[in-house]
């Protein structure tokens, strides 16, 4: 049997009529000084097809120091775990980004929320990654551990713990909330709840938001209260408990206008047509993030709506510039985006 021999830079580098080193460059995306014409590198991917050439991964790592993969772990704790809609289009997004690259991404599930529950990645202690994504709540302590093995780390979402540690990609969730209560104050809304996880961040959140809404002329008449997720985890299995909660207090003191997470509201949606109430016309609902669930949800959920695919993406890239480039990665790199509502069904001018 005749074993077919494989093709080396060498080869690459004879047909496209250039150095070792050119090849190098191209294949491996490297920036470099050196200019390199569109041309060469179109001549140097074509000659690289035509040998099938394809670069040794090990041998690259070990001149390189570095594995070609970003890793991207999403805290255990979320409901649905990649198949949660919020979180799915993050890794959308920073998928993408890898695929531009020409990087690779080892995705995986940890508890990141507590240190003493905390199981250090077997990926990560190999060094089989360069850098590492993290999403949902990281706890301060989980993101110092990573920063003494020497990864570098970007948090993608509305996650203060670790805002002055690495950077952060977020949505301004306070002015996005606060939009949703300045929306049902212009219908008539005055009972206002928003039902918050159960985080030093969620609570953080909730205090800054009536703050606000108190503060501000067009929302000063509102009472804007928050309530803890009963499970903390702002998913499916709080709609019941939302309802006892809304069903429990007099009618007149009852809130009109609720805010929970997408997932909780889909389940207290149910709730609420099992017990005979409409929405909107008994009780107005917006979710704090925009999936396809408040699209196709009945009735279709307005809701705070920010790029998670666009945060994942940017995190990605930043993290990638780093390795590559070596632009310093800290704090002040931190970005803080716009949201906005959408509208849709779920909310009704008061009547009554």
């Amino acid at each position: 049997m005749t074993i077919e021999k494989r093709s080396t830079i060498s080869d690459v580098a004879a047909l496209a009529g250039v150095g070792k080193a050119t090849v190098s460059y191209v294949l491996n995306s490297s920036r470099t000084k050196v200019p390199i014409s569109t041309a060469t590198r179109e001549r140097v991917m074509r000659a690289a097809r035509e040998c099938s050439y394809h670069p040794n991964a090990a041998a690259r790592a070990l001149s390189t120091r570095r594995t070609g993969h970003l890793g991207f772990i999403l805290s255990d704790t979320v409901a649905d775990g990649w198949a949660n809609a919020t979180f799915a289009k993050v890794l959308s997004g920073v998928e993408t980004a890898c695929h531009k690259c020409g990087y690779g991404l080892n995705i995986s599930r940890y508890n990141l929320t507590n240190l003493d529950s905390f199981v250090f990645p077997p990926r990560v202690g190999q060094r089989s990654v360069d850098g590492l994504i993290l999403t949902h709540y990281v706890e301060a302590a989980v993101v110092r551990r990573f920063q003494e093995f020497g990864i570098p780390c970007v948090c993608i979402g509305d996650n203060l713990e670790v805002g002055g540690m690495i950077p952060t990609i977020a949505c301004d969730i306070v002015d996005g909330l606060f939009q949703a209560v300045e929306y049902g104050a212009s219908l008539g809304h005055r009972r206002v709840v928003y039902w918050n996880e159960r985080t030093r961040r969620g609570r953080e959140v909730g205090r800054l938001l009536i703050e606000r809404a108190r503060a501000n002329p067009s929302t000063s008449e509102c009472r804007v209260t928050m309530q803890e997720i009963p499970g903390g985890l702002a998913n499916y299995n709080d709609g019941k408990p939302i309802m006892d909660y809304w069903i429990s207090l007099p009618k007149e003191d009852r809130p009109t206008f609720v805010i929970a997470s997408d997932q909780a509201l889909l389940a207290f949606l149910v709730e609420l047509v099992g017990r005979d109430f409409r929405c909107p016309e008994d009780l107005s609902l917006v979710s704090s993030c925009d999936t396809r669930l408040c699209e196709y949800s009945f009735p279709p959920l307005c809701s705070v709506s920010y790029d998670l695919e666009g945060y994942g993406e940017l995190g990605a890239e930043m993290l990638i510039r780093h390795l590559e480039e070596h632009i310093p990665l800290g704090p002040e790199m931190s970005r803080m985006e716009p949201c906005r509502m959408n509208l849709r069904k779920s909310v009704g001018r008061v009547t009554g």
